[in-house]
């Protein structure tokens, strides 16, 4: 008896961890993760809390907050195909601030060195997690923690903590539930509260 049931048991285990468990248990989280995979394998920078990447694959750079000017700009430049545009505010919040510009992408340094990032409105950039400016906030919910900042000076303004449990700030028109995302940032920003 005691030979009998150990061996239904062991059947029932082997059975448990087949294939067939195991993928239909994740299929579901697979096709989401699957989908803002392949919007991040198709965007020339990909940026996070921390900084931004450049490259596909193996061969991906990744310039975090304090790199050098030169380093970020020549990666932008490979990124886009064009030297990017610089600016300067003297004004910001934080301090003297230099702009480099890259499509929808703008590259804020201090001291000539990364400290923070601005996606407008365009295409070829999306946050490591797969959000991008023109997506919905509906569909940023169903994937992240979002928190609109009620009293801010700037219409629209909200945060969401990211994949790798930074700090993303956006902005989006619209209604909370599903309006627009129009730009996202991290880091130091030049905003006028």
């Amino acid at each position: 008896m005691i030979r009998k049931s150990l061996a239904l048991a062991s059947l029932l285990f082997l059975a448990a961890c087949g294939p067939g468990a195991e993928g239909s248990s994740s299929d579901s989280t697979t096709a989401a993760d699957q989908g803002n995979d392949a919007v991040v394998s198709a965007a020339k920078v990909v940026v996070d809390a921390n900084g931004l990447a450049i490259g596909r694959g193996q061969s991906r750079e990744a310039p975090r907050f304090g790199t050098p000017r030169g380093e970020v700009d020549a990666l932008l430049t490979t990124a886009f195909g064009a030297e990017p545009g610089k600016t300067t505010n003297d004004e910001c919040g934080a301090g003297p601030t230099d702009f480099s510009q890259a499509g929808p992408l703008q590259v804020a340094y201090q001291d000539n060195r990364f400290v923070g990032w601005f996606v407008g409105e365009g295409e070829g950039v999306v946050t490591s997690d797969g959000v991008q400016t023109g997506a919905t906030m509906a569909e940023l919910r169903d994937e992240r923690p979002v928190q609109v900042i009620t009293g801010s000076t700037l219409e629209g303004e909200f945060q969401y903590q990211s994949a790798d449990y930074g700090m993303i700030t956006g902005f989006f028109e619209g209604s909370e539930t599903d309006g627009t995302i129009t730009a996202l940032a991290a880091g130091v920003t030049c905003f006028f509260r």
